[in-house]
Order: C-alpha cells, then structure tokens, then sequence
C-alpha cells in the first residue's frame, strides 16, 4: 500500500508541473459551512468526508461514512435590514410594483455587496482508516459585472466521483500522512462569458418573451487527482495539499432547450474544445490540543499558491492576499464555535454534532478584488450531515 500511495503522488506530482497545453478552467469550489467559518481554513488539515474537498491525507484518520451531506450558500450581507425589507416586499399585492421593488432591492444589494448569488452541494462516502469512496455535486451561481442589469450570469455544476487512498506512519515523535485520489467528473457550464441577466429577467416580465434555446451550456467529463501530505508532532502540524492536477478534457456545447426536449441523453460525451482544471496549491501550519476530549481547540493557518508567494519580492506583504486563518473550539463533543480571517475579512460560524445528524452555519466573507480586503463579498452557509464518526 505504502508504494502504491507513493507512486500515485509521484505521478501527480509530475502532471502537476508540466506546461498547460490547454485553456484552464477554475474549479468549482464548495463554500461548506465549516471551512467559511475559519476565514476557508480547514482545508490543507481536512478530516472526514470534509477530506474529498481538501487534503486527501485526511483519510489516514478514523473512519467515517457520511449517508448525506448537504449544503447551500447565498452571496448576501445579512443585516437586520435586509430581514425587514423582505417583510415590506411581502405587503406589496400589485403584480408590477412588486417585481419592480424586488429588482430595486437587488440591484442596491448587488452593488452594496459586489455580487449576489447561490451555491449547493449534495453528496456522501467513507472517508477514513486509509481509504475513500464517495460522490458528490457542487453548483455555484453568481452574476458578473459592474451592475446588476448589465451582469452576466456564469452558473457551473460539477459531478464528481472520488476514490482515494491514504497511509499513517509514525518515526518517534513524527507523524507522517500522505494521500491521494482520482476523480472521474461531469461538468456543465455556461458557454462563453454567461448569459446576460438582462435577458434572464424578461421571462418573468409580463410582456417578455424567452428562448430556452438562447441558453448556451458546454458540457463534458474529464479525470483529475488530488494529492496531500501532513507532517505532525505532538499537537503541531505542517501541510501540503496540491488539488485539481487533470488531464485534458473536451466540453461541447449544447442548449437549454435540448436539456428539456431529450434529458440527460443531450449533455455531450465528446467534443472538440479542449480544456484543463487550473491546480490548486495550499500549505500551512495547525494545531491540536486534547484531540476527543471534552475541551477541543484547534487552530490553523493556510496560504493559496506558496510557489507564486515564495517568488514575491516582498513576500511578507503579499501573504495577506493568500492568507486563510481560522480557530475552532469544541466543547463537551457536541458544540462548536469558530472564528476566521480570510485574506483580510473576518468570518465566524458554529456547529452542533447530535451523534447521527451534524449541523453547521457560517458568515463569511471572501475577497473578490485584486487584494486583501479590497472588495469583500458576504455570504451565509448553511451545512447538514447525516453520518456515522467525524
């Protein structure tokens, strides 16, 4: 086992630095309750199925099978004012008046938020004991541009199925976890830069008229691979987790309309547009103390790209525009609070484990301008798990 996880690395890492020979295209990326909560921490120290999004290491650790797990996120800042404006939407009767207040309300919540938008993510598996299997979809919807009407929508949706492998060795007081996966997944995507939120809006306008077949996707399946290392000592720990290292995949387009007249049969098998995941690089630091006890604190720092950091002229200045950091604190195994720095915004969350059913909730922050704390867009996310073992 340990030469076959050995190997599998090798060979990732290998596809990983060879030259792009393609267009790349950037993952979709679950916004789970829990990571959000640490400031998007939590992925390069992954346990659990939370394992199948970050570090395939994580399933070196204890074993868990994960029956359904489900999560959505909205890109709004909540405030209380947003919670009495829906009431007074509620009030309006007149058909007209109340699409015209709700398309007010959105374009001033766009503006004030830079963006607007929903995300989900269902799926299960074992994840643990040095092996994974499991499946799961992410779909992230988020509109594009300077205002709300002149926004173009890029909806993406990903199927992926993971199977994993992982090994645990100790040396005196070192740990040692190394993992890796492949992913076999079908993506489905708007074609070209999305489509025009404009046009979207005049199907629910009385005198509107609306063509599926205006909605162009690009559609197809590729392979890619996810691989990981933990060095620990003690409570301390180091990381490494490399994600998204795929071949060469084609997408095809095709239309709403043929989703509609002939169902799963339209999505495409082949095509001739070639594209590539664009890899994904995180390291950082982390620490455990009183692992299942009763009193658990944890901490953790992770940094996106350390290669492109490293070569920073300055790299003390720019870790801030790759940093995530987040602490988390579970009491009496059952409830847990957390708190998160993510490249310059601040995010918080909680979690309550009731042995079969787990339930999580963030508010976060992200950073969506050119760098640390520039142009924050805010959202909530909300998680449940049905599972047995963390």
């Amino acid at each position: 086992m340990k030469r076959v996880v050995c190997l599998l690395l090798l060979a990732g890492l290998v596809v990983s630095v060879m030259p792009a020979q393609f267009v790349t295209m950037p993952p979709v990326v679950a916004k789970d309750a829990r990571s959000m909560g640490m400031g998007g921490a939590f992925r390069v120290f992954s346990t659990g199925y939370s394992s199948f999004f970050g570090n395939p290491a994580g399933f070196a650790s204890s074993g868990s099978l994960t029956f359904a797990d489900m999560g959505i996120w909205a890109y709004v800042k909540p405030t209380m004012d947003k919670l009495d404006k829906v009431r007074e939407l509620s009030l309006i009767e007149n058909e007209s008046e109340f699409q015209q207040a709700v398309l007010n309300t959105a374009t001033d919540w766009y503006l004030e938020n830079a963006g607007l938008g929903v995300g989900a993510t269902l799926g299960g598996g074992w994840a643990g004991n040095g092996f994974a299997f499991g499946a799961n979809v992410v779909t992230d919807w988020v509109p594009v541009g300077p205002s709300l009407m002149s926004s173009r929508l890029t909806p993406v949706l990903q199927a992926n199925a993971v199977v994993g492998v992982a090994n645990e060795a100790r040396l005196g007081p070192f740990g040692f976890k190394l993992g890796v996966d492949g992913r076999i997944f079908y993506r489905v995507q708007a074609a070209g830069n999305g489509w025009g939120f404009d046009t979207l809006l005049s199907d629910y306008l009385p005198d509107g008229s609306f063509e599926l077949s205006s909605l162009t996707m690009l559609g197809g399946y590729g392979f890619a691979a996810d691989a990981g290392v933990v060095l620990s000592i003690g409570p301390l720990m180091v990381g490494f987790a490399a994600r998204d290292i795929g071949m060469a995949f084609a997408l095809e387009p095709f239309t709403a309309k043929d989703l509609v007249d002939y169902g799963f049969s339209a999505l495409p098998i082949t095509g001739e547009n070639r594209y590539t995941l664009t890899p994904r690089y995180s390291a950082g630091i982390g620490i455990r103390l009183f692992e299942n006890s009763l009193f658990e604190p944890s901490a953790y720092a992770e940094v996106d790209e350390p290669f492109v950091l490293l070569k920073s002229a300055t790299p003390a200045q720019d870790v801030w525009n790759y940093l995530h950091a987040g602490a988390e604190l579970r009491l009496l195994k059952f409830v847990t609070g957390r708190a998160g720095f993510n490249k310059g915004w601040i995010s918080l969350g909680a979690g309550i484990d009731l042995a079969l059913l787990e339930i999580d909730a963030a508010i976060f922050t992200e950073e969506v301008g050119l760098y640390a704390g520039e142009r924050g867009r805010s959202g909530l996310s909300l998680q449940a798990s049905l599972k047995i073992g963390r």
